[in-house]
């Protein structure tokens, strides 16, 4: 059996590396029967920063509402990475509405952020099930949830 963690995080505004370092960290650790899914896996990159474009297969703001809405609601657990250095640059609104997506869903929920002022708002407070400022301790959550249903 297999498990999906949704890897939601900044894109928007974001250079390639931003956008998918962090999910490559995640994916390169996870146990080979948990598996990391990007919502950049099919979304092409304009000018080295993620944006919302006129591929109507891939990334007008209805295909990617319509894939990511997917993508959380297939998934086992949502991963909500938010970095304050990239939430001060320009607020996720997107990662923003995936965790009120995976909160309505009942999906469990990790938020990773070295925000103190996100980290400690009433509404991720209450919702989210763990908070974390760093992904280490998000994997360690991830294999104590899963590793027994995955056989490993």
């Amino acid at each position: 059996m297999k498990k999906y963690i949704y890897l939601a995080g900044p894109i928007a505004g974001c250079t390639e590396d931003e956008a998918n370092n962090w999910r490559g960290y995640v994916q390169d650790n996870l146990n080979e029967n948990i598996i990391g899914i990007s919502p950049l896996r099919c979304e092409p990159i304009s000018t080295n920063h993620y944006t919302s474009g006129t591929d109507s297969r891939f990334n007008t703001p209805k295909a990617i509402a319509a894939k990511n809405w997917y993508d959380t609601e297939s998934c086992d657990l949502v991963l909500a990475y938010l970095p304050k250095e990239l939430n001060e640059r320009r607020p996720s609104y997107g990662t923003t509405i995936e965790i009120g997506w995976a909160i309505g869903l009942r999906k469990p929920l990790i938020v990773v952020t070295n925000d103190e002022y996100l980290a400690s708002h009433p509404l991720i407070q209450t919702n989210a099930n763990w908070i974390f400022d760093n992904l280490i301790d998000a994997l360690d959550v991830i294999h104590g949830l899963f590793g027994d249903y995955v056989g490993n």
